[in-house]
């Protein structure tokens, strides 16, 4: 028990740190180096160029399913299937995490410095580092992997998913957010996931888990593989059309890739935040109490053996 402990509060640390310096690294190369701003202009500039297409009508409704009502309907619903599982303290700890999850990126956004490197083209001066959307987004499937029951939580992964990425996805393609927006807002709720499960194992409420059938164990481990591989090839995928982008403007095809490029290092994004919270939380199941420790044969025999207590 212990040493499971230990082993999920080594990985919750190294994650944890981890994040953190690629925030770090993701806000200096994307915001303050000529190369990160000229790129992610471009990316600007290639949402505006698709403006009232349907794909852009599409990705305005899904942000538009982000609003103050639906993100405090998340956290009561996160609490609820917490508080349902008598895991109060893992509850009460999700909600904190996607509540500074957001007050961070929203600290970031008011107080972060967004220098104008660019002396000439496509500008622009808001401060969008990180994605308000995002963050809400992915925190609400970081809460709820936290708080479902193992046996639920690959279910959960894969549906809170689909949103999370979708909506870091509709960022870009609305023109909202520039790639490391979404890359920034993902990185805080990770972070915020694993300094939850590192709490957790102070207050000891980290067990071994397994599925119980064959099935069960193949089908985790076929959703770890297949995020895993979405992200590595989201981050490939961008890489190429970023080449692909960067030839002469006056050939076919730049303004698609670099719109494509901007999609993929979301998508990326979104699918590494879900394959960080699968191995984070590998056949280890969270928030139950604590077992109570028996006492060895020769310590009971010792009290049963010992003066009787007064009873007065």
């Amino acid at each position: 028990m212990r040493g499971e402990s230990s082993s999920v509060w080594q990985r919750a640390s190294i994650f944890g740190v981890t994040c953190v310096a690629l925030l770090i690294v993701v806000y200096a190369l994307a915001v303050f180096t000529v190369p990160g701003q000229r790129f992610e202009d471009a990316v600007l500039r290639a949402a505006d160029a698709v403006a009232g297409s349907p794909e852009q009508a599409a990705a305005l409704n899904t942000l538009g399913l982000i609003t103050v009502p639906t993100a405090v309907a998340g956290v009561l619903l996160v609490f609820l299937v917490g508080a349902l599982r008598r895991r109060f303290l893992l509850a009460t700890l999700a909600v904190v995490a996607m509540a500074g999850a957001v007050v961070t990126t929203e600290l970031i956004q008011r107080y972060g410095i967004r220098p104008i490197l660019l002396q000439h083209g496509h500008r622009r001066y808001d401060q969008s580092f990180p994605s308000g959307h995002t963050t809400v987004a992915t925190a609400l499937m970081c809460g709820l992997v936290l708080v479902a029951p193992y046996r639920f939580r690959g279910l959960t992964v894969a549906l809170g998913l689909l949103f999370a990425t979708g909506v870091g996805v509709a960022t870009v393609t609305a023109s909202w957010h520039r790639p490391s927006d979404t890359i920034g807002a993902t990185l805080i709720v990770v972070g915020y996931g694993c300094a939850t499960v590192a709490v957790l194992t102070k207050f000891r409420r980290v067990r071994p888990a397994a599925l119980p059938t064959v099935l069960g164990r193949t089908l985790r481990v076929s959703l770890a593989t297949v995020v895993a591989g979405v992200a590595v090839l989201s981050f490939a995928g961008a890489a190429v059309a970023v080449v692909i982008a960067l030839r002469p403007a006056h050939e076919s095809g730049s303004v698609p890739a670099t719109l494509a490029a901007g999609r993929l290092l979301a998508l990326g994004a979104g699918a590494s935040a879900g394959a960080a919270l699968l191995a984070l939380l590998r056949r280890v199941d969270i928030g139950a109490p604590p077992e109570p420790v028996n006492p060895s044969p020769s310590s009971a025999g010792r009290r049963r053996s010992g003066p009787a207590r007064s009873t007065r």
